[in-house]
């Protein structure tokens, strides 16, 4: 190399530092920003449910102490703050434009324990019995009534109040849980979430040949959009094995959600983006891709409240077992004390 080469040299070098430099500003910038739009999305859904902290009443004779939530078998509990609550709840109507009067016939407490990696998903039967909040058709409150959960969605004057009813009936279920945002999916939006990850496959364990020739009990087949919904629909005699199977397919849809994600970290924002005029929520899209990656990272498991079905005279009714589901409650949404 000539020295009259070397000034070049240096000039093309002191180049490339510069662009190198502005690329990684803007790599660094991007970092950040998505960093700060995931922690504005915890803080909304956190402030979703203020400072209110939930207690358990205590069993027989016990007293809960002052420093505690709970108390039971003597041992003191607190209510777990690093939880966050989501309610999913599947409407039955394919659209959220329809008039018509729907019930929730899907319901999921996905509850993400933030700082363990853990998520609970609480499958919650459509007819369990619970207080609900009975509204008349101005939307005046009118009182309380014992009936099937799925009808809190019923008594509202618009879809938001439906799902916030919905929302007050599971939180009254579960002795006072907050639930920091809801989800709400109309029926033609399932379509299109379950192709979005490739299809969900599942191992039959009832006789669906009225589906699909391939639904025989043993057999392992893909739940595609087109099927889907008559998958998770199928009642049968009883809701308990249409519980057990859309409870399945949700496990196995998280697993192929998970696979996707880490091929395209964008895909729960273009998710919510493309589902927007299907559903209703109080989780912005910044909570929601807060939500997407902290679940990613989770190990989950997916929990049923236990109790006895029975028939009102009309309709199937389910009644939880009180003392499993406050266990329920306790393992799931209290820590004990050291």
């Amino acid at each position: 190399m000539t020295a009259e080469n070397k000034p070049e040299v240096k000039k093309k070098s002191k180049k490339l530092i510069i662009i190198l430099s502005v690329i990684l500003a803007v790599i660094l910038i991007f970092i950040s920003a998505f960093f700060v739009f995931l922690k504005i999305g915890e803080s909304k859904l956190r402030g979703n449910v203020g400072n209110n902290t939930p207690s358990l009443p205590a069993m027989e004779d016990e007293v809960i102490p002052e420093d505690a939530d709970a108390y039971y078998n003597g041992e003191a509990y607190n209510y777990n703050s690093e939880l966050i609550n989501i309610l999913l709840l599947g409407i039955d109507k394919n659209s959220s434009d329809s008039t018509k009067t729907h019930q929730a016939d899907v319901l999921y407490l996905v509850s993400i324990d933030t700082k363990s990696d853990k998520v609970n998903v609480v499958s919650i039967s459509r007819n369990t019995l619970v207080d609900v909040d009975i509204y008349g058709i101005n939307g005046n409150f009118v009182g309380k009534e014992n009936q099937q959960i799925c009808l809190a969605y019923t008594y509202s004057s618009n879809k938001k109040k439906s799902s916030e009813n919905t929302v007050n009936s599971v939180s009254r279920l579960l002795y006072g849980i907050p639930i920091n945002g809801y989800y709400t999916l109309f029926m033609n939006s399932i379509e299109e979430i379950v192709d979005s990850v490739g299809g969900v496959p599942v191992t039959v364990t009832e006789d669906l040949t009225s589906i699909s020739s391939a639904m025989r009990p043993g057999n392992t087949v893909t739940i595609t959009g087109k099927n889907a919904l008559k998958y998770l629909r199928y009642r049968g005699e009883s809701n308990g094995p249409r519980v057990a199977r859309q409870k399945a397919f949700v496990s196995s849809f998280v697993s192929k959600t998970k696979s996707a994600y880490l091929k395209d970290l964008s895909l729960p924002i273009k998710m919510y983006n493309k589902l927007a005029t299907n559903t209703v929520t109080n989780v912005t899209a910044s909570s929601a891709t807060y939500l997407a990656s902290e679940a990613m990272e989770c190990e989950f498991q997916f929990l049923d409240i236990e109790g006895t079905y029975g028939n009102d005279g009309k309709y199937e009714t389910f009644t939880p077992d009180e003392n499993k589901l406050y266990d329920l409650i306790l393992n799931t949404f209290y820590i004990k004390q050291k």
